[in-house]
Formats: C-alpha cells, structure tokens, sequence
C-alpha cells in the first residue's frame, strides 16, 4: 500500500479533493442514487462527465469517517490489464469499502473481480465504467456474485430532476413549457445545466469538455475522429427519421456501412445514443432489417452533433428534441418498445398490445395519422406541449434507493 496515496486517511482531506470541491461549487446538488449499504459487488454505468467520481468521492468520505482505515479508492486509468488488478486486489484484503473508478480502462478486468469475489471477501466493493458493452460482460461473467450489490446506472438528469435542481439553485421557474425549451437547450449533465445557468444560456465549455472525453475514448479505441465527426454530424441532420444503415452511410465519406455500424455501436456503448428499432405489429418483434431511427441520449449530444457541421439552416428543432427527448425518458421507464411504421402512417414509440405514444409539439394537436387513430390498444396518448411527459402507461420502472445506514464492522 506504500506507493499508494492514501489521502482519504489524512485528516480534511475533502476540503482539497478535485471532486468534491466541483461539488460544492455546483448551484445545486444532485442526490445520488444511493449509498451501498451491504457487502457486495455494485456496478455503476454512466456516459463521461455524469459525476460518477464525485460519486464514489461521496462514499468514500462517509465511509471514511466510520473508519478510514478499512477504505480504498483507486483510478483504473492507469491500470493495464487483469493481472495488474489482481496484484492491487491483493493488497485490499483488510479492506472493507473498496471503490475503484472507471475500471472499464483495464483489459479483462472481469478476471480479476470474478477471482476476486470468488475468494469470498466480506466488503463493499464498488466499481464504475463509462462504457456499457464492457460493463455488461463483465457482468454477464459473473453471475450470482453481486451478493447484496448489484447493477446501476447514474446518467444525465432527466425534466422533472432538471426542474428539481433548478428549485435547489434558487432559479425562478417558468411555465413547464418554457422550462422544456430551456431543458432542450442544455440537457441534464449537471456542468452543463450549471453553466447554462437560469437563462439556460449555450453551455460551450460543457459541449467542448465532453467532446474532448468522446473524441479521446474513441481514438483510445483506435477509431478516427474524422469519422466520429461525419457520423455524429448526420446523426443530428437525421434525427427523427427513419434510415438505414446504408443510408446513413451515403450521407457520410465513409462509404461503408459496416464501418458507420461499428461507430454507432461505440456510441451506444458510450451511453450517446439508442437506437430505436422498427416493431412487428402482430408478434411485437423487431424489425432489425428494416430502417431504423437514432435518438442520442442528452439534447447536449445533439448540439454538439450540430455544431460539428456548422450548420444554421437546420427546421424543425424543437420537434426533433421534443421527440428524441421522449424516446429516452420512456427508455429509462420501459423495455421493449420501437416505433410502427407503414405506408399510411407512424407511430413514434409503440409496444405492442400494450401501449402507444405519439408526440407532436404544438399548443394543439393535429395532423393525427390514421394508423394512430384505429390503432386498438390498452394505452394510447398523444404528447404535445400541454401534456408533455404525462399521462404514462402502468408499469413504469422504479429507481433503487434506500435509507444511509453505514458499517464497517
């Protein structure tokens, strides 16, 4: 542990940690997901720049004041591969909190914290990663070790913890459609919607900082930015419509389908974008040959797509934000939905047999298709700027959380 900076041991060292300090300079504070309570492995997902070391800063001072002693925090970015992970893990085995930090830089990470845990070691064990395809299976290699941990995700805020922060901050709130039109402009990356500010200004430093952070993970992955540029750029030009990959490809200098499939992939991974599939009416599968639609997950993602092509003659903003602001509120609500499409009409986001919703963003409805009219079906409602964000089907997912109770016995 010698070569280690074990700083959490020193007395105030909060007062000088880099995290905690953004913390405490942010308008606001974000609640955490939760505290771990119980001896197990806990997984947290989440894109750059969401808080996750700030989070981790924040158990770790807790847990330090119960026994500082009994703690350990690491940054993996430095970290190699699984062997180098495994000779740290070792030097941990009189630790009861242990908090190691975008783990998804070490090759086969996996290896070590599935031999790890199978040792049996009675701690808290907490691991984050801003790429979901690894963190993903890594955990599939793991199953029935999380004990009383599990898999979480911390990511950008959505509307309703958007107005809940801007309360905090002592912002003045405007109508809910205005305050729609602000959370368009900024998005719910906390530095974001700290520097937009009340009048939800442009955040520049936020969209430069993070495409700095996507740009270095991709070429840290071998890709080219003249194709993340190309990509993101029609991406945005496209949001909203149906396209296929072939399509997508055209539109770029890449030429090959394949190649913007991989890019795409590797957004998804980076938690930038979701890709909304083409759903069978009759059986509820998806179309996965069929044109497909691209969301990305922040309006922040979006601005910065845009300004990758300087383009000022782009329509119909609001619309596409409204409607790709939708598909990620309902994909962290629900599973298994797409969108129905044929030659008389569209319908934005449908699950099949269960519920279906249409947005159009206007003070009033209108220019209902056919296809949602007759469509037959338990739930079925029209989102515009009166209703935006009501009016949910049944079933909605409910986030985990729980009373702060800390022990390190």
């Amino acid at each position: 542990m010698d070569n280690f900076d074990i700083f959490w041991e020193k007395r105030g060292w909060e007062t000088s940690d880099i995290h905690l300090n953004k913390l405490k300079a942010m308008p606001f504070c974000r609640d955490f997901p939760f505290i771990p309570q119980k001896n197990g492995l806990y997984i947290i997902r989440g894109p750059r720049q969401i808080g996750k070391s700030s989070w981790l800063k924040t158990i770790l001072s807790q847990y330090s004041k119960v026994d500082a002693k009994k703690c350990f925090y690491f940054s993996c970015e430095n970290i190699r591969d699984h062997l180098d992970l495994e000779q740290l893990l070792k030097s941990t085995n009189t630790k009861k909190l242990i908090l190691l930090d975008e783990i998804s830089f070490v090759r086969d990470w996996s290896r070590a914290i599935k031999h790890y845990v199978d040792q049996g070691h009675p701690n808290v064990l907490v691991i984050t990663g801003s790429d979901a395809h690894d963190l993903r299976k890594g955990a599939d290699r793991m199953p029935g070790r999380f004990g009383k941990g599990g898999e979480f995700s911390l990511l950008p805020m959505d509307f309703f913890e958007f107005l809940k922060m801007k309360k905090i901050a002592g912002w003045k709130l405007k109508s809910k459609t205005e305050e729609l039109l602000r959370y368009f402009k900024t998005g719910g990356f906390p530095p974001a919607v700290a520097e937009a500010g009340p009048d939800a200004k442009k955040p520049v430093y936020a969209i430069e900082t993070y495409w700095k952070w996507l740009s270095g993970d991709f070429a840290r992955r071998g890709k080219q930015e003249i194709y993340l540029r190309e990509v993101l750029s029609q991406l945005a030009l496209t949001l909203g419509s149906s396209i296929s990959l072939q399509g997508l490809a055209a539109k770029t200098q890449i030429g090959s389908h394949h190649t913007v499939q991989e890019y795409l992939s590797l957004l998804e991974d980076s938690f930038a974008l979701r890709t909304l599939y083409s759903i069978e009416p009759n059986t509820g599968a998806y179309q996965f040959k069929k044109e497909k639609k691209f969301y990305f997950t922040d309006p922040l993602l979006f601005w910065l797509a845009l300004d990758l092509v300087n383009r000022n003659d782009v329509t119909d903003l609001e619309p596409r934000l409204a409607e790709m602001c939708a598909c990620e509120f309902l994909s962290r609500k629900y599973s298994r939905f797409g969108y129905y499409g044929v030659k008389k009409g569209e319908i934005d986001f449908f699950a099949k047999d269960r519920w279906a919703i249409e947005v159009k963003w206007s003070e009033v409805v209108h220019n209902v298709s056919e296809i949602f009219k007759n469509l037959k079906i338990p739930h079925k409602v029209i989102w515009y700027k009166g209703n935006f964000f009501e009016d949910l089907p049944a079933g909605q997912n409910d986030s985990r959380s729980g009373s702060v109770k800390l022990s390190l016995a």
